[in-house]
């Protein structure tokens, strides 16, 4: 440990003096410094002559677990009694004081004896820096760094003191773990620890233990339009706020990104009555815009709960019910809280038995291609295939790709089965492009998902496969769907730009089911748009999908993009589009997606309807 006194090195003396009662002489100073020290970014400690607690401000609460009522009204039973009220002496909070290496300092400020003879701390202004072990209420221990500073000497001098602490700092106790360095909150090991903890203490009452999990949504949003600095201000702010509702939370720590954690105690079958109630001012206090470089910032958020019962104390269980009710709250629109329940458990089970049954089944062979005709409508002539994957599980027979591509995405086994995907896809339009009498001579369109976007390796991957496979880039169409492109459009537009210096063609997916597309089609280098069957369902109905499709048509041909209507089934929706010239279509009305072998025959040929 290293102490090191003299003059502060940084800072610029406010306005006004500090007189001799430590008083600073400002018509406006008490208020200026009430708010200081309750905004303060530190845990601010003041300590009188005595060594005794006089300040201690919201952030040291969250940061060492006392309020401030326990602490200035003396929460340990040998407190120095100033007039009526008890008061904490600083030692009480210190591990080893006497063998600390700035036991002389530390004895000053925890009230030991005074350095000079008037009774006061010595010559105000002068600091130290050091690093302190404090008790956490919990009995665990959190290391700081601390700027120690005499405010005033005399009679009625005091001590001040910026505390923050260490990163990974919190040990022992039933809270052991670090603290996250943005919003001083505990971070996620902390949580984990202090979760474990509990819940052993609390097996045999069910109900007795509440796990909040808080993720704000669509924040990715604030940080592409204000940055990740100012980003990371809100985030702040956000951990601030919650932190003066948290009345009655045990723990209150950031999981990363934009996602908090509460851990909620009360009498068996009462904590979700009590994680309620915190909610409550949770919604409250989120109301409130922030402001971020004079612009005001909304955020909302997204809730999943849950409770321990017989059998389930595992603190990873927990956490991953909490997640997956936090999901289900996402499909939801507003301040959205789902208890995990049930329904819930049925469906993560579900979900994990799907996951595990698609690791085995590209070993298994399980996965296959079915491949749906794209038709030019001029002549309703196929020009190319969609290939659209299947799963056929050994017991379940065909898996619905809504149950399982959404399980692929979240357990990234969407990478390995979407390269596999791919190559089959190339492999199977070179063998058709290489027979005489059939097969089709178009482009077969593949699908990318939002985390194979994000995958670093994706432009390396379809380079590969191309040059293993042999297929032509322009015989391939990558389809990305409009949401994936506007979830992070900045690194969506880089991929889609690398990609197309590839020579592969570039379709936009589902078009018209995303946001602030408008703004951003024309800057992505496509050649196709996709309309999506919602609004083709809608053609001839009355009800305004005529004019939307017709719109999107005309939008697409003024900026040079081939249209492909999806989900065409009638021959009226056919004849519609014709007269909105669209280019090409796809659906029932032609063909279900079929085996290949099954489609094979047909191409070349001309589809009747």
């Amino acid at each position: 440990m290293t102490t090191s006194l003299g003059p502060d090195p940084v800072g610029v003396d406010p306005p006004g003096t500090v007189g001799e009662a430590g008083v600073v002489d400002h018509p406006q100073a008490p208020h200026r410094l009430a708010r200081l020290v309750a905004g303060c970014p530190d845990a601010v400690v003041e300590i009188d002559r005595r060594g005794v607690i006089v300040e201690w401000n919201a952030r040291a609460e969250e940061w060492f677990g006392w309020t401030r009522q326990e602490v200035l009204g003396g929460f340990a039973t040998d407190t120095v009694l100033l007039g009526p009220f008890a008061r904490t002496p600083f030692a009480l909070l210190l591990h080893d004081v006497g063998g600390s290496p700035a036991a002389p300092l530390v004895g000053v400020v925890g009230g030991g004896a005074p350095p000079d003879a008037a009774g006061g701390h010595g010559e105000a202004g002068r600091t130290a820096d050091l690093v302190l072990d404090l008790v956490h209420r919990d009995g665990g221990r959190v290391a700081v760094d601390a700027r120690l500073f005499v405010i005033s000497s005399g009679r009625h001098g005091s001590v001040a003191g910026f505390l923050r602490p260490r990163a990974e700092s919190r040990t022992g106790g039933d809270g052991a773990g670090g603290v996250d360095e943005l919003t001083g909150l505990a971070d996620r090991s902390a949580f984990g620890a202090h979760l474990a903890a509990v819940s052993a203490a609390h097996a045999a009452l069910p109900g007795s233990v509440a796990v909040v999990l808080l993720d704000l949504d669509r924040f990715k949003a604030v940080n592409d339009t204000v940055g990740h600095g100012p980003g990371d201000t809100v985030l702040a702010s956000v951990a601030h706020r919650l932190a003066a509702v948290a009345d009655g939370v045990d723990l209150l720590a950031r999981r990363g990104g934009d996602e908090f954690l509460a851990l909620v105690k009360g009498p068996a079958g009462r904590a979700a009555q009590r994680a309620d109630a915190f909610l409550e001012r949770v919604r409250a206090a989120l109301a409130e815009p922030f402001t971020v470089g004079g612009a005001e910032v909304l955020l909302n958020a997204s809730v999943g709960v849950a409770l321990n019962t017989f059998g389930v104390v595992d603190p990873d269980t927990l956490i991953a019910h909490a997640e997956a009710a936090m999901y289900e709250a996402k499909l939801r629109s507003g301040f959205e809280v789902v208890v995990f329940g049930e329904h819930l458990r049925i469906q993560v089970s579900e979900l994990r038995a799907t996951e595990q049954g698609l690791h085995r089944a590209l070993e298994r062979s399980e996965l296959m291609l079915h491949y749906q005709p794209v038709v030019e409508l001029a002549g309703t002539t196929a020009v190319g295939v969609e290939a659209l994957i299947r799963w056929c599980h050994p017991h379940q027979g065909l898996v619905s790709p809504g149950r399982f591509i959404p399980v692929a995405e979240e357990s990234g086994l969407i990478i390995p089965i979407g390269a596999w995907v791919l190559e089959q896809a190339c492999l199977q339009l070179r063998d058709w492009n290489q027979e005489e009498h059939s097969g089709p001579r178009g482009t077969v369109e593949v699908n990318l998902s939002a985390r194979q976007i994000d995958d670093p390796q994706i432009v390396a991957t379809v380079e590969s496969i191309l040059e293993r496979t042999g297929l032509p880039p322009e015989n391939l169409t990558l389809e990305i769907t409009e949401s994936a492109l506007m979830r992070d459009a900045a690194s969506a537009l880089r991929v889609l730009g690398a990609l197309k210096e590839l020579g592969v063609l570039l379709a936009i997916d589902d078009f018209g089911t995303g946001y602030s597309s408008l703004s951003y089609l024309q800057r992505f280098p496509l050649d196709i748009l996709k309309v999506d069957r919602m609004f083709v369902g809608e053609l001839g109905q009355g009800t305004g999908g005529d004019e939307i499709v017709a719109a999107v048509i005309q939008l697409a041909h003024a900026l040079g993009l081939q249209v492909v209507a999806e989900g065409v089934e009638t021959e009226r929706q056919l004849d519609i589009l014709r007269g909105m010239r669209c280019d090409y279509a796809q659906g029932f009305l032609f063909s279900r997606p079929v085996p290949a072998e099954e489609l094979r025959t047909r191409f070349g040929q001309r589809i009747d309807a």
